[in-house]
């Protein structure tokens, strides 16, 4: 009995002190690791691109949407995934009103605004497989829930359509009008609500035969609808490169 007494109390001499503390340390440093990584660290979406990140690079992304080619500055882009150019299927940018001046830090706080009064407008370039002109998209879509077939006219200058209660548009508006090349407008505004208290008016264009331009501002500036469509279909426009698809040489375009 003495002797196994004395063995067991050699064993427990012999152990190192450090251990439990050891254990104790590792343990608090893995869990402040996982607590700092969940509430701070990047998500998945985020390390894969996909979150939107403005840049303050002005550098020319090339890139071709639906058989359009584009050099794009990089700091209007939104997704750091769609940086790298070559054929996308879409692209998403951002500007402020009024001139669609690019992101740069100095302008964060403007960007990140999302105020009822906010001044950036979101628009891209997206591919379609179901083209639809404005005036199939009334006809097709939109008229079979409208609340009156005759609209009545908005302060802005547009025709206002109102929907039925019982459609998936009852909490918005259709204004309708015609900009400056002629082309049927139709702009699709929230109402503001307890729920809604930031609205937005989106209008959606097609550029061409797959090709569709949308872009959205908050329903604040409505009453600059035809300036701010145009700017933005200039700006559009800027960016579109008037050399063949086919032309194009290197393996950013395979």
């Amino acid at each position: 009995m003495a002797r196994g007494s004395q063995s067991d109390d050699e064993y427990v001499r012999e152990r190192p002190a450090w251990i439990i503390p050891g254990l104790v340390l590792i343990g608090v440093l893995t869990f402040s690791g996982a607590f700092l990584y969940y509430y701070f660290g990047p998500t998945p979406s985020e390390i894969l691109g996909l979150d939107p990140r403005a840049s303050a690079a002005d550098r020319k992304i090339e890139t071709i949407v639906a058989d359009r080619r584009f050099l794009i500055p990089e700091n209007y882009t939104r997704y750091p995934t769609q940086r790298s150019g070559g054929r996308l299927t879409n692209i998403d940018m951002h500007a402020l009103l009024p001139d669609m001046t690019p992101y740069g830090p100095d302008l964060q706080e403007s960007f990140i605004d999302n105020s009822a009064g906010s001044d950036v407008v979101y628009f891209a370039l997206a591919e379609t497989q179901t083209p639809l002109t404005a005036a199939r998209r009334l006809k097709e879509i939109y008229s079979k829930y409208l609340a009156a077939p005759e609209p009545e006219e908005d302060e802005a200058g547009l025709q206002r359509f109102t929907f039925r209660n019982d459609s998936g548009y009852a909490n918005q508006d259709l204004l309708v009008a015609r900009d400056d090349q002629e082309r049927m407008v139709l702009l699709l505004c929230d109402r503001q609500s307890p729920l809604v208290d930031s609205p937005n008016c989106t209008r959606s264009l097609l550029l061409g035969p797959r090709l569709d331009l949308t872009y959205r501002y908050k329903r604040s500036h409505l009453s600059d609808w035809r300036e701010i469509d145009r700017a933005v279909t200039t700006l559009v426009g800027e960016f579109e490169s008037r050399e063949q698809v086919d032309e194009l040489q290197g393996p950013i375009f395979d």
